[in-house]
């Protein structure tokens, strides 16, 4: 289980993940496969969310190593000002949002600096104190303030599962250029793990590759549910870093964070006959947290193979199948939440071939809270 740890809160959400082989307010772009294969975008089921996704490409900084100032995909209009103590922000309305899960390629570059109302953070102080010649340090717990009510902020706690080269969706088994949208139903299914669709509409016309790109139903259950012999799991912690004000981000071009764990690195040979001793680069990442909803929250992810992101249980970011790194973004105001109330945030991720893995998350919700 990875976890990201928040120590801020901010009025906007933006998010990018990016992880090689492979959205209700969300845009879906691609670019060429990074795979030795070719790599692998609409959605089915009842409800649809808004979701805008766009190319990306680069590499940034290692796994574990927060992102500079590259891609930040949305750009929603506003001011925000910053201080020691007290923030004052005010935000306009939100450009470039979309209704419904869009399979269209758009390119969206800038910042993300939108928040609303008052904000006060107050970050614990961290002391280290030298004892018989041994340093150790402790660190306060982080709370924000955000328009009166008291947070305490969590990190991302993630669970990884590893699989085996030669699972039947793993392995560079598939190949596709561009994100295959529709392979899941729009809503959570009651234990919070995403439904296989049955059923896919056609694929978006500037998509190809394999089909299909999940096996079938009882594969997909193995994705984000622990199975002996098939899987492992493995938790773990992912941490943002503010990379410029009420921006925070997690940014790896070479995202392998099950290397020399799980069933081991890659020396089996995959689908292709490949092996990666130096890495394991068939897994999958799932993660629950909540956030307090403000106005112009954006979220932003950038990566390849799948992603999909549910906000309030719906599909909100649908970056389906293997692909280069494709980037979504949500425009949070576009999914009718209300601004105080608390939202459920739930990502799913895997990484289905092993040449190449880019994960990256940019987001303005400065604050997740421990579900």
């Amino acid at each position: 289980m990875t976890t990201i740890r928040f120590y801020r809160c901010a009025a906007a959400l933006s998010v990018m993940m990016s992880t090689a082989c492979g959205d209700s307010g969300v845009t879906t772009a691609s670019g060429t496969d990074a795979d030795a294969s070719t790599t692998n975008g609409s959605s089915a089921g009842t409800d649809t969310t808004p979701t805008t996704t766009t190319p990306s490409g680069g590499s940034d900084s290692d796994a574990g190593t927060e992102s500079g100032s590259d891609s930040t995909p949305t750009t929603t209009d506003g001011s925000a000002g910053t201080t020691s103590t007290d923030t004052t922000t005010t935000s306009g309305d939100p450009t470039d949002t979309t209704d419904g899960v869009v399979s269209e390629t758009t390119s969206t570059g800038g910042e993300t600096t939108d928040a609303t109302g008052e904000t006060t953070t107050t970050t614990g102080e961290t002391t280290t104190g030298d004892t018989t010649g041994d340093t150790t340090s402790t660190t306060d717990e982080t709370t924000t303030t955000t328009g009166g009510m008291m947070q305490e902020c969590s990190d991302l706690t993630v669970t990884y599962r590893d699989h085996k080269p030669l699972h039947v969706d793993f392995g560079c088994h598939m190949n596709g250029v561009g994100a295959r949208t529709g392979l899941l139903m729009n809503t959570l299914g009651p234990d919070d793990k995403p439904v296989y669709n049955p059923n896919p509409p056609p694929p978006p016309p500037n998509w190809f590759g394999t089909n299909p790109q999940i096996t079938s139903e009882a594969s997909f259950h193995e994705w984000y549910n622990t199975v002996p012999d098939v899987n492992m799991e493995i938790e773990g912690v992912l941490s943002l870093t503010e990379i410029m004000p009420n921006i925070w981000s997690y940014n790896s071009s070479s995202f392998y964070p099950l290397t020399d764990q799980g069933f081991g690195n890659n020396v089996t040979p995959n689908w292709l006959g490949q092996t990666y001793g130096d890495r394991n680069g068939e897994f999958t990442t799932e993660i629950h947290t909540m956030f307090l909803y403000e106005p112009g929250q954006v979220f932003s992810f950038s990566g390849d193979d799948d992603v999909w992101v549910f906000v309030d249980k719906k599909l909100a970011m649908d970056l389906g199948g293997l692909h280069e790194p494709v980037t979504g973004s949500i425009m949070l105001d576009t999914l009718g939440l209300t601004a105080g109330n608390v939202y459920s945030l739930d990502v799913f991720h895997a990484e289905r071939c092993g040449t190449g893995s880019n994960f990256r998350i940019d987001t303005s919700i400065a604050c997740f809270l421990p579900q």
